[in-house]
């Protein structure tokens, strides 16, 4: 060791003096991205992420009672997407100026669903704010949960505990493919159970990715 050194007891102070810096949750965003919209949604770079693939933690997160984001209802089956389902709005497209017109006037929307994925470009005309009676969602997927969320929902509620440990006992592991009419039924009561905890106002941690 040179006279220009440090000795090891003072670097060993310095450390504990200036511990690494704790790494930070993303933040998800929790304000409408043009308060004087008509919907209130995410900022459009957000969507843009949150659109490239299937996040089912960033979605339980926008979904939980909260967040300040417009929630819509399918008026019909489309596509994938089913009468009375619930989705998230992420982004209006209003009809162009002069351009060719595809659908209703009223222009579209991108969604995001329960189960993570966007559905893109959606006709105005095929949502209502009105809530239906019993909202359907797309069936969210236990298995792209990451772990602090499945550990998050397994503490916070008796149901989704109770729903999934009957399900790990008729599934046998099994995520997907052919499973018996028991492991199928038990799947439905894990994922009702998550959908009634998050809508009831559960908390869900901040999700590892965007």
């Amino acid at each position: 060791m040179t006279l220009a050194d440090p000795a090891p007891d003072a670097i060993a102070t310095t450390a504990a003096s200036n511990p690494a810096p704790e790494p930070v949750a993303p933040a998800l965003p929790v304000t409408c991205a043009n308060p004087l919209a008509d919907v209130c949604t995410p900022p459009s770079a957000y969507v843009e992420r949150l659109c490239a693939k299937p996040h089912q933690d960033v979605a339980l997160a926008l979904l939980t009672s909260g967040t300040p984001f417009t929630r819509m209802y399918l008026k019909g089956k489309l596509d994938e997407l089913a009468w009375d389902e619930e989705v998230l709005v992420l982004r209006f497209h209003g009809v162009p100026k002069n351009g060719i017109q595809v659908g209703s006037a009223a222009g579209s929307y991108d969604v995001l669903r329960w189960n993570g994925s966007c559905s893109m470009a959606v006709d105005a005309g095929m949502l209502t704010r009105t809530k239906p009676p019993r909202p359907k969602t797309a069936r969210v997927q236990w298995h792209r949960l990451g772990d602090r969320a499945q550990s998050a929902l397994i503490a916070g509620s008796d149901a989704v505990k109770r729903a999934h440990a009957k399900r790990g006992k008729e599934c046998q592991g099994a995520m997907s493919g052919d499973v018996s009419a028991s492991c199928e039924k038990a799947d439905v009561a894990l994922v009702d159970a998550i959908v009634d905890y998050v809508r009831g106002g559960g908390s869900v941690p901040p999700p590892d990715g965007l």
